[in-house]
């Protein structure tokens, strides 16, 4: 990866943190998604800050879609593949993480 396209994503990931605009914060996230797996900690860095549950759903898309993609490349490499075994897991995770944060957030609460 250059230098210029790490200063990209940087650009974008704080756009998509900071900016007051919703929609450019999620055109950020769709062009985050663009540079694949380099920008799968961009997109997970957006997620632990945001309090807004549409940014963090784009932010779990954007991943999700990355690794279908790849998963996509992999099996038109691959007979033994097959399309069923495209799973969730980024939405899986997103989910998880989400829930553990709220459980943690209950318990200080409490």
């Amino acid at each position: 990866m250059t230098d210029d396209d790490r200063m990209a994503l940087f650009d974008l990931k704080e756009k998509a943190k900071w900016s007051s605009d919703p929609e450019e914060k999620k055109a950020a996230i769709k062009e985050l998604s663009t540079y694949g797996e380099n920008a799968i900690y961009e997109l997970q860095e957006i997620m632990s800050i945001t309090a807004y549950e549409d940014i963090r759903n784009a932010c779990a898309e954007a991943i999700k879609s990355m690794r279908v993609r790849n998963n996509f490349k992999v099996n038109e490499t691959s007979s033994t593949t097959t399309d069923s075994s495209i799973s969730n897991t980024a939405a899986d995770d997103v989910t998880k993480d989400q829930k553990k944060e709220k459980f943690e957030k209950e318990a200080e609460s409490a």
